[in-house]
């Protein structure tokens, strides 16, 4: 009988099928336990794990392209899977569990990277880099910022939309139509003069919610981040929802790339039909 998906396996597969799926997979990794390997050993086999201070770490280890990596897995089923697929001699590994923010803390703490899922083909692996680890398991990755920003002015160009980044644009378009508090989206780029690395370009979103919503931008922001490419820089910010005229004025300037289904655009808005005589 095979064994049934959890929420963090459908998180892991949606990830694979779009970015926008990130802010799902941060929540549910910190959620209940997290499986791994360590050395077989027969005089432990079957006992229950407890660390000390001073102990050899237990996860096994592993290494690829990048480098050092531990492999996790969302349960006992997904690790039964990978070391299937993997042909390991009999009696290499034990499978161990620990409570999941636990096994994320150790392991952010240490610097070291993951892979969630190691080959399992069911659901696919996700890298998960020590920063990531550490935002999770201390709760930070998720903290929206409620801080009120101040307003101010800045220098924007307008980007054909033949020559939206799509890579950016996409996974942004997917979080924005989850959540109706996001009514619309520009991205532009920021004015010359900008520092960006080299060969890179400074985009801004900026996005009109109505009402405004901490955790669902924040959410956006994970998104984008995970998106840019490392000569690129992104910032998001907000529209002011209560200033009507500016909003009539940017759409008469620039088409968003996003508009809920149910938003009406301002009068003489960029891509309005007019009505025929």
């Amino acid at each position: 009988m095979q064994a049934a998906m959890n929420d963090l396996d459908h998180a892991i597969i949606a990830l694979g099928k779009s970015k926008a799926a990130l802010p799902e997979l941060m929540r549910r990794l910190g959620e209940g336990e997290l499986w791994f390997l360590v050395p077989y050993h027969p005089e432990v086999e079957g006992e229950k794990m407890e660390l000390k201070n001073g102990m050899p770490l237990p996860f096994s280890q592993f290494e690829d392209k990048e480098g050092v990596f531990v492999p996790l897995f969302s349960s006992y089923e997904r690790l039964r899977e990978s070391m299937k697929r993997a042909r390991f001699p009999a009696r290499t590994f034990s499978a161990g569990s620990m409570p999941a923010k636990q096994v994320l803390e150790i392991l952010g703490k240490l610097d070291l990277r993951a892979v969630l899922n190691y080959e399992c083909p069911k659901t696919g692996q996700v890298g998960l880099p020590p920063n990531m680890l550490r935002d999770v398991a201390d709760g930070s990755a998720l903290e929206p910022d409620t801080e009120l920003l101040p307003t101010v002015e800045m220098a924007l160009d307008i980007i054909d939309p033949a020559d939206y980044p799509t890579d950016l644009i996409q996974p942004a378009f997917e979080i924005l139509r989850k959540h109706p508090a996001f009514r619309a989206a520009w991205v532009f780029e920021r004015g010359k003069g900008q520092p960006t690395a080299k060969g890179g370009r400074r985009y801004q979103i900026l996005v009109l919610m109505s009402p405004r919503d901490a955790v669902f931008f924040h959410d956006l922001n994970l998104v984008v981040q995970s998106t840019t490419t490392p000569t690129n820089e992104v910032d998001i910010g907000h529209l002011d929802e209560n200033n009507p005229a500016y909003i009539a004025t940017l759409w008469q300037q620039a088409a968003p790339f996003y508009t809920a289904p149910d938003y009406v655009r301002p009068p003489g808005a960029m891509g309005e039909e007019k009505e025929s005589e």
